[in-house]
């Protein structure tokens, strides 16, 4: 079988390795990081709060419903993966009505909410069924599914893409190094997009995702299986400040309080939750899904989009692979 080298174990490294896989490929995964390490801010994918929630604006649709058609089958398929199917309402106080909504007829469930059941300042909510990923668990879960047939991984911070090519022998390379990419392929567009987040730890019954987009970018989403809820969010381009903000903090839980009716009034900052600091790899002018000679296929700059496009961008990083070398091939 053709030897492809996956470089990078966030979750377009994994989706990837999982589709090359299933495609007949031999694949091989060098990562500086891998599912189990913490996240942080150089590694995102541990950090997200991963709703399977198609986006109204942006590209990438067909990656988004190939996507949500994956995420759906596993929450139906195998309860240990940490994927689950729950109900989801998202509230915007920057649209009219819900016609950029192209993934009205995807989504089971969709409805657009009434005027009489929006909260304050917001002009169009709508509600569906999505899916949600409990990350420390999936992220393990896909190593130990890819290790069962026959992937191996290696930890290694590379430092240029030849050198992986040397180092493993790979017929081709998937670059999947999210905010890594910058630096190693001297990409100007990839830049750091900072989130931050509260995990409150505590028994709080919650059972729905809630989205709040526009001036007040806010997020409740209960964590299946481990337990609690992620509270959130902030987006800051171009910060790399690991630490918490203790303003963030508040106002995180005065806006998401706002949004639940005081749902979560009885949160202390001090003693209940955990900060969870992260940065997401953006890249001006999208993301980057192509190939760069004859031997390299480019997966990198999805921002926060990285789960929901992620078993799409694996499905074209397939066809990006084949295209350069068969999955039979023996070189």
């Amino acid at each position: 079988m053709t030897l492809v080298c996956v470089l990078g174990s966030g979750i377009i490294g994994l989706a990837s390795a999982t589709a090359l896989v299933e495609a007949g490929f031999e694949v091989v995964v060098v990562a500086r990081d891998l599912p189990g390490d913490p996240g942080g801010l150089a590694w995102a994918s541990p950090s997200a709060g991963a709703v399977i929630q198609p986006l109204p604006e942006g590209e990438g649709h067909d990656l988004q419903v190939e996507s949500l058609k994956y995420y759906w089958a596993l929450a139906h398929r195998d309860p240990t993966a940490g994927a689950q199917t729950l109900p989801v309402t998202e509230y915007y106080d920057s649209y009219e009505d819900d016609s950029s909504h192209w993934y009205r007829s995807v989504c089971p469930r969709y409805r657009r909410l009434r005027k009489d059941e929006l909260p304050e300042g917001v002009t169009v909510g709508v509600t569906m069924t999505t899916v949600m990923v409990n990350t420390t668990i999936f992220l393990p879960w896909l190593q130990k599914n890819l290790e069962s047939r026959g992937v191996k991984f290696i930890r290694h911070a590379a430092t240029s893409i030849p050198e992986v090519l040397e180092k493993t022998q790979a017929a081709v390379i998937v670059n999947a190094t999210g905010l890594g990419a910058g630096k190693l392929c001297n990409d100007a567009a990839v830049h750091p997009v900072k989130g931050q987040t509260m995990f409150l730890r505590n028994d709080t019954e919650w059972n729905e995702i809630l989205l709040r987009k526009g001036t007040e970018y806010t997020y409740v989403i209960p964590r299946t299986a481990t337990g609690g809820v992620i509270l959130g969010g902030i987006r800051l381009d171009g910060d790399i400040d690991d630490k918490p903000d203790p303003t963030v903090q508040r106002d995180i839980l005065r806006r998401v309080n706002k949004l639940t009716k005081g749902a979560f009034e009885h949160v202390n900052i001090e003693t209940d939750v955990d900060d969870i600091v992260g940065v997401r790899p953006g890249r001006k002018g999208g993301y980057r899904l192509e190939t760069e000679g004859s031997r390299v296929v480019h997966a990198y700059g999805f921002d926060g989009m990285g789960y929901v496009c992620s078993f799409g961008a694996a499905k074209r990083v397939t066809e990006l692979v084949k295209e350069l070398v068969p999955p039979e091939s023996k070189l």
